[in-house]
């Protein structure tokens, strides 16, 4: 039993979670529309988030909104969700796959800051 508690406070599992959901919302909503620009821009925020958290766990659920990692990945989503209800007419599907590029090279390189942080700190 522990392990299905431990899975239900895994920020990993949470985030991979919410994708999913995003995903389903997108054939039970008709006004939801996220094309695959969209899905494309989605996936990469939600695997950098994962492989981040895998490397560098940070100070776990009791730190995740001091972490610099959620704050990224929740603008992203956010982004997507936004752009699927069709409310970024101002930016083209490029622009807004070119944001959550940048903001997942951010969230992978705050990992891999933190991680190594960690390494040099226990020699």
């Amino acid at each position: 039993m522990k392990n299905l508690s431990s899975l239900f406070t895994s920020r990993k599992f949470l985030v991979s979670l919410v994708a999913l959901l995003v995903v389903v919302v997108t054939h039970y909503i008709p006004n939801f529309n996220l094309d695959i620009e969209g899905f494309v821009g989605l996936l990469l925020v939600v695997i950098s988030y994962v492989l981040g958290v895998a490397f560098d766990p940070g100070q776990g659920l009791s730190g995740v909104f001091k972490s610099r990692k959620f704050w990224a990945a929740l603008i992203g989503m956010v982004l997507m969700i936004v752009r699927g209800l069709g409310y970024t007419p101002v930016l083209d599907p490029e622009q807004v796959v070119s944001i959550c590029v940048v903001l997942s090279g951010y969230i992978l390189g705050v990992s891999a800051e933190g991680y190594y942080n960690n390494v040099l700190n226990k020699q």
